[in-house]
């Protein structure tokens, strides 16, 4: 029995995003949660973890960061997504920090900008204002991982390996989870030095369940990190993801079913068996159905049912 409430309490259930437009949109916030401070405060009532999807696309002020650690309990643990350029996704201009967007002119045509477009003295500075701006989180004891997300064409190849190698040299106060997107590191020889690498660095293998395609990767555990494991539920909209330029809503529009996720609750809390904390995060953000199976994957794992939220909370948002 007390295995069983041990392997519970480091079992963290989250969604990878708190303000997704459309689950703002979908009636699963209270009426009058109409600000950012009341929805985050709702939401870290109901769950212990989150991953923190905007840091993506732009890097937040330090003061927001500080906001975040403000509105929500002492134990809940922000998972922080590395900004684009850092995982080769080119951002647009406008997103860049004000003082780097003085630095370095609009591209002509889309206006996005690729890491390899910055000057290398300005990459060092942009990593270390990432760094200096998530960093609090991390000091706090509130930071859960921080993902390093690859784009579905970076391939296993040596200058992968490479990087890697440098992701773990520079962000070493962190708990760095990595998630390929591309099925060639997995096959042949290519796993066991992956996986190697990883083991070497410390660093966590993200698992996903995602739909099964050519390219994709399958949804094998493999535990290389001392501190954690990351499991990541995209949904298995096989049509959306076999079709090019399909809308990125269209793509996470996926509600599990119970029967798919009994699985996945076995399987977690074999591994929570083996590890000091494990993230389940959904990131099948269509409306509500990431909160709606992240509430369902709680229950199979017999924690706290969600809409028992905690009482304090309540009073803080005039809700009971």
């Amino acid at each position: 029995m007390k295995q069983e409430q041990k392997e519970g309490d480091n079992i963290l259930v989250g969604t990878c995003s708190w303000a997704d437009r459309t689950l703002v949109g979908s009636g699963w916030y209270p009426k009058g949660l109409s600000d950012p401070s009341g929805r985050l405060k709702f939401y870290s009532g109901q769950f212990r973890t989150v991953e923190v999807d905007s840091t993506f696309y732009a890097i937040p002020d330090e003061a927001t960061v500080y906001n975040w650690a403000a509105r929500t309990p002492p134990d809940f643990r922000f998972n922080i997504k590395a900004f684009g350029l850092f995982t080769f996704h080119s951002v647009n201009h406008g997103s860049l920090p004000s003082w780097l967007r003085k630095e370095i002119p609009p591209p002509d045509g889309s206006g996005r900008l690729k890491f390899s477009e910055i000057p290398r003295p300005l990459r060092v500075e942009l990593w270390k204002y990432f760094e200096r701006v998530i960093k609090p989180l991390h000091q706090m004891g509130r930071m859960g991982y921080l993902l390093f997300q690859l784009p579905p064409w970076a391939g296993f190849s040596k200058r992968m390996t490479e990087y890697m190698r440098r992701v773990a040299e520079v962000a070493t106060p962190f708990k760095v989870a990595v998630e390929v997107r591309n099925r060639t590191w997995l096959e042949g020889s290519n796993r066991e030095k992956f996986l190697d690498l990883l083991r070497e660095f410390n660093l966590a293998y993200v698992i996903v369940d995602e739909p099964d395609l050519e390219w994709t990767v399958p949804p094998e555990r493999f535990l290389t990190a001392s501190w954690g494991s990351v499991v990541r539920f995209h949904g298995r909209n096989r049509e959306s993801w076999s079709r090019r330029g399909a809308p990125v809503q269209e793509r996470f529009r996926y509600l599990y079913s119970e029967e798919e996720l009994i699985p996945w609750k076995n399987s977690i809390h074999e591994i929570s068996s083996q590890v000091s904390v494990v993230y389940a995060m959904f990131n099948n953000c269509f409306r509500n159905y990431a909160v709606r199976n992240a509430s369902q994957m709680r229950s199979l794992l017999g924690q706290k049912l969600p809409g028992e939220i905690d009482r304090g909370i309540q009073q803080d948002l005039g809700l009971n």
